[in-house]
């Protein structure tokens, strides 16, 4: 059995205010190919961005997670359907009370166990000042809207950088956390999202991996072969290329 994550790909209400960048048609075929060559895919939350309206609460991400929902269509309806799983993430938080999203999902892909999960709340920054990380949010979907995507997108990528620097690898809060889920639970692999970096790497006796980011018309994912007892990271250089496999582990048995 094989199965692949992806996440953050930030689909927002309108292309002004919208993180994913990809050519919808092309991204379709894309998926094609994954659904052709695996068992399951999970999309690993922040799929729809639901926080960027100009008034935060839940009645307005509701309202933007049915408007962004009726924009994508038929991608849409794919997604609510197998070989699919979704598993909201922080920016689309509010799928979990319109759509049953669960926060959690843990999956047996033959003799390995994973864990997916999102992975906000080992954010030391959302966990701690989770007004700076909700004002921070609100003022590039702000930008955006406006017209200032640049200054948003390069404001993005350096708390995207300076978080990873802080908190990524593999002593980092996200590795540490992976760890602690797979002690608590049993599971061999655990498999996150919300850095927009990704990473394979040995925690313990598991495996962490983060699937990095499908935003910005980037291609990234994770693939948790249970045959092989393998965890790689695969990208693509565009929609219609092969995947490179640019990390790789095997779980320990």
């Amino acid at each position: 059995m094989r199965v692949i994550a992806i996440s953050d790909l930030h689909i927002g209400v309108t292309v002004a205010r919208d993180g994913f960048r990809h050519a919808i048609a092309r991204f379709d075929r894309w998926l094609d190919r994954l659904e052709a060559q695996f068992d399951a895919i999970v999309l690993l939350g922040d799929v729809y961005q639901t926080d960027h309206a100009g008034w935060p609460g839940p009645r307005r991400a509701a309202a933007e997670l049915r408007a962004v929902r009726r924009r994508l269509g038929a991608l849409a309806d794919r997604f609510d359907a197998p070989p699919f799983r979704f598993v909201h993430g922080n920016h689309d938080a509010i799928a979990a009370a319109e759509l049953g999203a669960p926060t959690q999902l843990r999956v047996q892909v033959d003799d390995l166990a994973v864990w997916f999960e999102h992975g906000d709340r080992f954010d030391p920054v959302a966990r701690r000042t989770p007004w700076l990380a909700d004002a921070g949010t609100w003022s590039t979907g702000r930008m955006r809207a406006i017209g200032l995507r640049s200054m948003a997108e390069w404001l993005e990528g350096r708390d995207i950088a300076v978080k990873h620097a802080r908190f990524g690898g593999a002593h980092g809060a996200y590795a540490a956390g992976a760890h602690a889920i797979a002690a608590r639970e049993g599971v061999d692999v655990v498999v996150l999202g919300h850095t927009h970096v990704g990473e394979v790497l040995a925690t313990g006796a598991a495996v962490y991996a983060n699937t990095g980011s499908c935003s910005r018309a980037r291609l990234e994912a994770v693939v948790v072969d249970g045959a092989a007892r393998s965890v790689q990271r695969w990208t693509w250089r565009d929609a219609d290329a092969a995947p490179t496999t640019t990390a790789s582990l095997r779980v320990p048995p």
